[in-house]
């Protein structure tokens, strides 16, 4: 008798398992080849398979920073300009403070659309950030711009390795279409001067 009482325990976990949920496998099932596996698998895919290949169809479908619009530097008040020759689309400035950490100022030079605050947001080469930005308007109320200050942080980092790399880097601004700036040594070189302290 009590050999069958040190079975029922035996038996229990046995009609647990004749319970259990078996999935069909469909009688045409392969299993994958074995020589596809991660970069090589994601070439000729619909959807890459992995993070890098992803990027870089991102990157080429994005459009080139063309029609005269370019970065340029003003090392007097240490800025970053890009746009054509004399109406900048954005901006980045190191703005030396005489007491407290230094502040990058970024500005996007549109018309804010109802005011308010919104994300500024940079992705590229392989790097997201975002930094909160504010609507300024003139005082005649009719125009204005989009004006983010920030204090050198951990985002700041962020959006200097955003444009260390060599692709393009996608500014975008809450609700609006975003910019598409080439990284080049001239934001590079407004984001190193605040970065330096």
């Amino acid at each position: 008798m009590w050999r069958f009482a040190a079975l029922f325990p035996f038996l229990g976990f046995l009609a647990l398992l004749a319970c259990a949920k078996q999935d069909p496998v469909d009688d045409n099932a392969v299993a994958p080849p074995v020589e596809l596996s991660g970069d090589v698998s994601a070439a000729g895919l619909a959807a890459p398979a992995n993070a890098a290949a992803a990027e870089a169809i991102q990157q080429a479908a994005l459009p080139s920073a063309t029609g005269g619009l370019k970065w340029a530097y003003r090392a007097t008040d240490r800025t970053a300009l890009f746009g054509p020759p004399g109406t900048p689309a954005f901006s980045i400035q190191c703005d030396r403070q005489r007491e407290g950490d230094n502040q990058l100022v970024f500005v996007r030079y549109l018309p804010p659309t109802g005011g308010g605050n919104a994300t500024l947001s940079f992705t590229g080469n392989g790097k997201a950030a975002s930094v909160p930005i504010a609507a300024v308007t003139d005082t005649d109320g009719r125009g204005g711009q989009w004006r983010a200050s920030v204090s050198v942080s951990d985002s700041v980092r962020d959006i200097a390795e955003a444009f260390a790399g060599p692709g393009t880097v996608n500014v975008s601004l809450t609700g609006l279409a975003p910019l598409v700036v080439p990284a080049t040594a001239e934001p590079r070189r407004a984001l190193a001067e605040c970065l330096r302290g």
